[in-house]
């Protein structure tokens, strides 16, 4: 309902708009720009309250859900697909989301037709509902409401074009994908009121219920936390390990929800370590990933550690996303199928499907190594822990409250307050 509103009062806009985008493109002006941006935005917003309507009831409100830029580079990439008039999608970027609308007939008012495009592709979900408790990717029914909707995404760029006089070709490129199966589109939550709120992207802002973050300085790899090895950058290796000590930071505080019941939350850690980054468990880790085979490395070819395997269907996938993504899908297994408040891994617990999970929370865990390869019909990551978890019958980690001086961990142990984790020396 907020696409329609948008669509019906930039209609009545004049040809002068107060807002200028700064691209080079002339092929669409300010005023078709302001109608993508508009609508995509008005639209989270009202999801982000919980206003917009499901196929049964109103969507959740979303936390996190992030205001989408305009972007002059995903304008012009999707400019040169609506030049072609294409009937199929085109992969600019393996990180980015696509939807398309062809219309024939005649076009008039072109932006009015493309208004009608962006008004189509949110309106799949008051068709085809999102029913997954999660907000998870199901259904390719929400294929392209997916896009629209996706909170991580914070960047977009569209276009049309008439070609042969009867055909007119709609676009939107957007810096994230929604249609990651089984990956949530946005969080459940209260839109954001400060920007405390607003916890995805560092140093992001809060505007009237949506995040907002500011175009990022572009990352410049660096290869020295491992010298000689080229092929993986220290960022990221360093979003491996980041991600994983977050995780752990948060259970030990006793702030993740285990799915063994409703509402309930995983036990606090007492001594929960935080981990370091080895390079030699990453190069154990790299020689099994490149063998592109998505299946465990046996005992004697990593002696002493854990492994955790996660692929997906993407070739090139970007190693740094990947990082990222693979460490939290593991994670996920606890909300997802549960542990319970026992903190025990028995064979009960193991078959729930949670032993990715278990590796990456086992207390006694202090190393990490991964490495992320392009294969031929997928991308594969691969982390090797050091000294392995998941022992049978074994508590995964001790329970209690976490630690607030370096008495509360063990040996030569020192706490970090803050994230309530035990650091090795």
């Amino acid at each position: 309902m907020a696409i329609l509103a948008a669509v019906l009062v930039l209609t009545c806009l004049s040809g002068t708009l107060a807002q200028t985008f700064g691209c080079a493109n002339t092929k669409i002006n300010d005023q078709a720009r302001k109608m993508f941006w508009d609508g995509h935005n008005d639209a989270r917003r009202s999801m982000a309250k919980g206003l917009e309507p499901n196929k049964c009831g109103l969507l959740s409100g979303g936390k996190n859900v992030y205001e989408l830029r305009w972007d002059c580079e995903l304008e012009a990439k999707a400019q040169e697909w609506a030049d072609g008039c294409p009937s199929s999608f085109q992969t600019f970027d393996p990180t980015w989301g696509q939807n398309i609308m062809t219309y024939t007939g005649s076009f008039p008012d072109p932006v009015s037709t493309a208004a009608s495009a962006v008004s189509s592709w949110w309106s799949q979900v008051r068709a085809g509902g999102l029913t997954d408790p999660d907000n998870k990717y199901t259904s390719s029914s929400i294929f392209a409401f997916s896009n629209m909707a996706n909170g991580k995404a914070t960047a977009i760029g569209c276009a049309y074009a008439i070609c042969g006089g009867n055909k007119l070709s709609v676009n939107c490129i957007y810096n994230k994908i929604g249609y990651m199966t089984n990956a949530i589109i946005y969080e459940k939550g209260t839109a954001c009121a400060a920007n405390s709120d607003c916890t995805t992207y560092a140093d992001s802002t809060c505007k009237n219920g949506l995040c907002y973050q500011a175009p990022p300085v572009p990352v410049v790899e660096t290869f020295t936390m491992c010298p000689g090895v080229t092929d993986q950058s220290d960022q990221a290796r360093q979003k491996f390990l980041d991600t994983h000590n977050k995780l752990r930071s948060s259970l030990a505080k006793g702030l993740e929800p285990d799915g063994i019941a409703a509402g309930a939350f995983a036990p606090m850690a007492k001594q929960m370590t935080k981990m370091k980054y080895d390079c030699t468990i990453e190069a154990n880790a790299r020689t099994w990933a490149q063998g592109c085979v998505y299946e465990h490395s046996t005992s004697a070819q990593r002696p002493g550690l854990g492994e955790n395997l996660y692929k997906i269907s993407i070739n090139n996938m970007p190693k740094l996303q990947t990082a990222e993504d693979s460490s939290l899908a593991w994670w996920s297994e606890l909300k997802d199928f549960g542990v319970g408040s026992d903190n025990i891994l028995t064979d009960a617990v193991w078959a729930r499907g949670v032993g990715h999970y278990t590796q990456q929370a086992w207390e006694a865990t202090t190393k990490l190594g991964c490495f992320v390869q392009n294969c031929p019909t997928f991308t594969y990551s691969v982390c090797q822990y050091g000294p392995a978890g998941n022992y049978m019958n074994q508590l995964i980690y001790t329970k209690g409250s976490p630690c607030t001086a370096d008495a509360d961990c063990p040996g030569a142990q020192t706490c970090s307050v803050a994230e309530a984790l035990c650091v090795v020396p």
